[in-house]
């Protein structure tokens, strides 16, 4: 328990994280929460009403939406913790600029969530769903940061990239200044936006582009990826071997496609990403 403790205090890149704030952190006791009575799988602390009522509205279709984006069921039961405080919140996520966390397979969300409820709810069920299928170590030593977030903010319909516009990223994306997508995770060199010189929401708005050109350009390969990384498979193999490519080949394709948009549109709008062709497999 000592060592995963201090593994997550890496893995956070925590100011002065402890080893017993960390143990706090995951054991502290969620008894004092509430069941809330639409929906007892939404708990909430007193004064979290409000935020728990937007939970349960869209608990159903967040679950269903994630379920189907990642072509498996969640193998125990959701429960979403709602914290009536900031310091509260930060108890349990240790992380009080974020406005939901999963921390050991518990899902919390901060009442600074607000207008963001549903997509951040949809965010933090993509980690939660997948902690759920391969454990929260090989969650975060396996899989590299950038697919994480990418994920979740891609089949969340944006949660979490709210502040960039994918017009801005596929723009800085095109200028180089952009993440490089490594092809595994690491306890120790955790990557973040800041590995990067990126603010967070450029980060995963990037990063969930990148994912979404995989699920694009072959919809088939992208759900045998998923389900052979689910499954345990390592992340770079899973891709190579749905692929028929590895991952650097098709982050070069995929700026590629961004400079061609680039060039013939100009600085219009573009809605969303339209990648015509993908690599040759």
């Amino acid at each position: 328990m000592i060592r995963i403790v201090m593994l997550m205090c890496i893995i956070l890149s925590l100011s002065g994280c402890t080893i017993i704030n960390a143990v706090i952190a995951m054991n502290k006791s969620t008894d004092h929460f509430i069941s809330f009575e639409q929906d007892s799988r939404v708990i909430y602390e007193a004064g979290a009403e409000t935020t728990a009522k937007t939970v349960a509205d869209n608990l159903a279709i967040a679950i269903h939406t994630i379920e189907q984006k990642h072509y498996r069921k969640f193998t125990k039961p959701v429960v979403v913790h709602v914290c009536s405080s900031l310091e509260s919140f930060t108890a349990y996520c240790i992380q009080s600029r974020a406005v939901g966390c999963v921390l050991n397979q518990r899902l919390f969300l901060s009442p600074t969530v607000k207008h963001r409820t549903a997509a951040v709810l949809k965010h933090e069920l993509s980690h939660l769903h997948m902690e759920q299928q391969l454990g929260m170590l090989h969650w975060y030593s396996g899989v590299p940061a950038w697919f994480q977030e990418g994920l979740a903010v891609y089949v969340s319909g944006g949660g979490g990239a709210e502040k960039v516009t994918i017009n801005e990223a596929q723009q800085s994306m095109v200028l180089g200044v952009a993440f490089t997508p490594d092809t595994s995770g690491s306890l120790i060199f955790h990557k973040s936006a800041q590995s990067y010189g990126l603010k967070p929401h450029m980060f995963y708005r990037q990063a969930s582009l990148f994912v979404e050109y995989l699920h694009v350009i072959d919809e088939t390969r992208f759900r045998l990826f998923l389900l052979s990384l689910e499954d345990g498979e390592g992340f770079e193999a899973a891709i190579s071997s749905a692929y028929g490519t590895p991952l650097n080949k098709l982050w070069q394709h995929f700026i590629l496609q961004l400079k061609i948009q680039s060039e013939y549109r100009g600085a219009r709008s573009i809605a969303s990403p339209s990648f015509e062709s993908g690599p040759t497999l």
